[in-house]
């Protein structure tokens, strides 16, 4: 159960595919909804406050989005309140909890320190049109690595009409978060789950001295054992298991394409490697078409908390 869903809001007609995914979410599972906009402290602003027109701005522009998630939510809750009515009698489904929150600084440090308030942080990533014509760097990549709670990147301008929650696997102990969330959303939306495990049967510098087919037999064990635990725990979910003979983000990315979530997990990580999502985690989250969750586990989270 998700307690508190934030997500960041910049008023952009655009990039309302987060809110959207964020308010269905929130409707999905009786969650409080809060939406958190960071006025942008300029690197020539030496103010502690930002002047009064800005808070304006972004008071008017909350309260715009506001409505936006609560339109979305409603139709939501309606929905399923239909589908669940029984005869002729209709519900009425109660309106989920949406508040605001205005922060003042550089975005990226200002989400990761709004993340310890919240069970899930949903963020807004370039489509595939802007990266193809611009340089599009991921403050997500950047709010994933040292986040308090999971993360969710939701592409800009997506539209869900996929199927299905692809997880990626590796066989390490940091997989096993990301596995757990991946299964109860498959069965909270009613979808398969696809477990993934990517990666070069041997790297080509060393062939002739490693054992290819035991590394891709290895593979194929870590994909088939996680999917069939997840079958175990998860009666009447359908559970897929796939290895891929590529990178594991290239591998991960393809086979998430149309689908409604991608989720990948992440190592704990101290010191000056805390602030590294890992290699494959940010190129996922730099290709991904499709919405990423990069899943913190309960206790990276209270080791994170306590350590602000």
């Amino acid at each position: 159960m998700t307690d508190t869903i934030m997500v960041a809001v910049d008023g952009e007609p655009d990039h309302r595919a987060a809110l959207d995914w964020a308010a269905e979410r929130a409707a999905r599972e009786g969650a409080r909804l809060e939406l958190v906009h960071v006025i942008e402290r300029s690197w020539s602003d030496s103010g502690s406050r930002p002047t009064r027109l800005l808070e304006l701005a972004s008071k008017t522009l909350l309260e715009a989005e506001q409505g936006i998630a609560v339109h979305h939510a409603r139709s939501v809750l309606d929905r399923r309140a239909q589908a669940n009515a029984s005869g002729s009698v209709q519900t009425v489904a109660p309106d989920i909890e949406v508040t605001t929150r205005t922060m003042f600084g550089h975005v990226g440090h200002e989400l990761v320190a709004a993340s310890a308030d919240a069970d899930l942080l949903v963020l807004g990533t370039p489509s595939d049109a802007e990266r193809r014509h611009a340089f599009a760097s991921s403050i997500a990549a950047r709010v994933a690595a040292v986040a308090g709670c999971t993360v969710v990147a939701v592409p800009h301008g997506w539209v869900d009409g996929g199927e299905g929650v692809v997880v990626g696997v590796d066989g390490e102990p940091g997989a096993e978060p990301a596995v757990e969330f991946a299964a109860d959303e498959a069965a909270a939306l009613g979808e398969p789950l696809t477990v993934v495990c990517a990666g070069y049967i041997a790297n080509p510098l060393l062939a002739g001295l490693v054992p290819e087919v035991s590394l891709g037999d290895r593979r194929e064990r870590i994909a088939e054992d996680t999917a069939e635990r997840m079958r175990v725990e998860h009666p009447g979910l359908t559970v897929f298991a796939e290895t891929v003979e590529t990178s594991p983000a290239r591998g991960m990315v393809a086979e998430a394409e149309g689908s409604r979530l991608l989720v990948i997990g992440t190592h704990d990580r101290r010191g000056v490697q805390r602030v590294m999502l890992g290699s494959v985690g940010h190129d996922v989250l730099l290709n991904a078409l499709t919405p990423v969750a990069v899943v913190r586990n309960r206790a990276q989270r209270r080791d994170r908390t306590a350590g602000r």
